[in-house]
């Protein structure tokens, strides 16, 4: 480990079979999870299952790699010449930024640069410091810390911020595959444009220019290269970022005629008719539904029409955002969902304006919310999604969240926000509330791969469930829930399918999960609990009393199964991980049908 470099030792510390427990033996011993047959090299073997144009645009880039690093091809992206941005700094966004993590901001203050886990002092040079990994180098270069630094709001803040882009800007005149690789860049350019405000007014002429100069190429490279490897989510990113440099630099209007053109496109593509995002993470959908308000900000400050369906598209996707949230503002932490500021929530569906719709199912997306009284619960019951969108997907088809009054009772483990490790480990059906055959998961995770410019992301999944099935009912204010997906149905001939219902009043939440098909082998019904609740089993193993962190107690009945408490893991704001509990039913799985009902019921009061 060089001197200075400090690494987070939680996922040292912390041994990853607390998120994955261990399992009931079945008559037939256990088998690995994610070993298929006929999958001999399933890498190789989902290559030709990606979409044609993202082979295509990989391999581009890659070809393209000696010509970007020219002389002359750094000449060619031009200069402009000393300016203004052409955009008033005294409107939203650039007035009301998003919210921030003010203890990084103060951090970076003292000197202290922390990024995935790792933390270096006073790095020299700034960029690539000796024994900095890849993950801290890209966290210093989305310049997402400036966000921080603002708000930290303490004195010298502002001088700091401008010092450290000027620093960056100087260490990196010419492109370098990493720090220049699209998704990189597009976060970059947006927030310095975002924040360029802030920075101007901070700064002399020389740093003014500086910043535009830079500013310019890296958006004409960006506009020349995209798409650049990205699908999806990220590709749509790209492009807001280049149309907000379109809407502020001088001479942008290529740019943004270019950035018109895909996200006329894209936006459809991937928007869902019910308004979810067809990658289906609570938190991609967060993400993009917050740049899309930035767009229309700038869009109205320079005062240009909005590109079609841009506010309808806000408007619907945070009606999605606001059904997928929590009481208390977090979202459910379904495919690559970490926790996050709460704030967050809050802020983008203030800022999304128009009426929020008060939806209760998202039938293309796959996702169900049952809400009576003060008790929640929400239900992934989609499909995964196609390959090339399924970075973010976790094998976690039919888990569900409950909470009461915005306090937390069952959970699924969440993401780590950069401990590609622990991503792997929480991609699991184990790490899901949500039952489980042998140990094997529900989709086939692939292993994480190197990422366009390097870098690793998570490998996308395989073999995954093709048949979900949805149906809600309601009367007189009791939901019902019949659900189903054929996850196990190559490996083991099973179907699992699951029958939820919610009481008017919220306090009694009933489950059946039945295994239709050959028996012989083994399932775990799982329960992770928030790291807040308190439990204990009663009953002879029967029964299972819980303590919410508000006060209240809720009791689970089981019937079908043998009912025990195993520790788990949920990881924290920031990547801490917690430990806490899980209530797991075993047993083994009989011919034809094996069925196992559960009841979550209040307690009465509190004590």
């Amino acid at each position: 480990m060089a001197d200075g470099i400090t690494r987070d030792p939680v996922s040292e510390q912390n041994n990853v079979e607390h998120a994955v427990p261990p399992r009931a033996g079945g008559r037939h011993g256990s088998r690995p999870g994610n070993q298929r047959p006929h999958l001999v090299w399933p890498r190789l073997q989902m290559l030709f299952a990606e979409p044609a144009s993202l082979l295509i645009s990989r391999a581009r880039r890659k070809l393209l790699q000696p010509l970007y690093r020219s002389g002359p091809y750094r000449l060619s992206l031009g200069r402009v010449g000393p300016g203004d941005f052409l955009t008033p700094f005294d409107v939203a966004p650039f007035a009301t930024p998003w919210p921030a993590d003010s203890q990084a901001g103060q951090a970076l203050l003292s000197g202290e640069f922390r990024f995935s886990g790792e933390t270096i002092r006073e790095p020299r040079p700034l960029s690539r410091p000796s024994g900095a990994t890849t993950a801290w180098r890209e966290g210093l270069d989305r310049f997402d810390w400036l966000n921080d630094l603002r708000a930290a709001g303490a004195p010298g803040a502002q001088a700091a911020a401008v010092e450290l882009t000027r620093r960056w800007l100087g260490e990196n005149l010419r492109y370098r595959e990493d720090s220049w690789r699209g998704d990189i860049l597009a976060a970059r350019l947006r927030n310095l444009l975002l924040n360029s405000g802030y920075l101007s007014n901070g700064g002399d002429a020389g740093f003014k220019a500086l910043l535009m100069g830079s500013l310019y190429r890296q958006a004409a490279h960006l506009g020349r290269a995209l798409p650049d490897g990205l699908y999806g989510a990220a590709l749509l990113e790209a492009v807001i970022a280049l149309m907000l440099a379109g809407l502020m630099l001088p001479r942008g209007e290529r740019l943004l005629v270019k950035g018109r053109k895909i996200f006329g496109r894209e936006l459809p593509r991937q928007l869902l008719a019910d308004g979810g995002h067809v990658e289906r993470s609570p938190q991609a959908m967060l993400d993009l539904l917050m740049q899309l308000i930035d767009l229309r900000d700038v869009f109205t400050a320079a005062r240009r029409p909005l590109p079609d369906s841009l506010q309808i598209s806000i408007e619907t996707m945070a009606s999605v955002v606001l059904m997928l949230a929590h009481g208390d503002g977090q979202l459910a932490r379904f495919n690559d969902t970490a926790e996050r500021d709460p704030r967050l929530v809050e802020a983008a569906l203030r800022r999304a304006g128009g009426r929020l719709r008060p939806l209760n199912q998202l039938p293309l997306t796959g996702f169900q919310r049952m809400e009576c009284a003060r008790t929640l619960v929400l239900v992934d019951c989609g499909a995964p999604p196609r390959h090339g969108l399924d970075a973010h997907a976790h094998a976690g088809t039919l888990a569900f969240e409950m909470s009461v009054d915005g306090d937390h009772l069952i959970v699924n483990c969440g993401a780590h926000p950069w401990s590609k490790e622990w991503q792997q480990v929480q991609r699991t059906s184990a790490a899901h509330s949500t039952l489980i055959v042998d140990n094997v998961n529900s989709s086939m995770l692939l292993p994480p791969r190197k990422a366009i410019g390097g870098g690793v992301k998570m490998g996308g999944i395989a073999l995954k469930p093709d048949i979900v099935t949805s149906r809600r009912e309601e009367t007189n204010g009791q939901i019902w829930l019949d659900l189903s997906h054929n996850g196990y149905e190559e490996g083991f001939g099973l179907i699992h399918r699951r029958r939820l219902y919610l009481s008017a009043n919220g306090e009694d939440f009933m489950g059946e999960d039945q295994l239709v098909g050959k028996g012989g082998n083994s399932f775990a019904l799982r329960f992770h609990l928030h790291p807040a609740v308190q439990v204990s089993i009663t009953q002879n193993g029967q029964a299972a009393l819980m303590k919410l962190a508000k006060g209240s107690f809720w009791r689970m009945r089981v019937q079908g199964g043998e009912l025990a408490l195993a520790e788990s893991a949920a990881i924290g704001a920031g990547g801490r991980v917690r430990r806490t509990q899980q209530l797991v039913i075993m047993g083994a799985i009989e011919n034809d049908r094996t069925e196992v009902k559960w009841l979550i019921q209040r307690e009465g009061g509190r004590r």
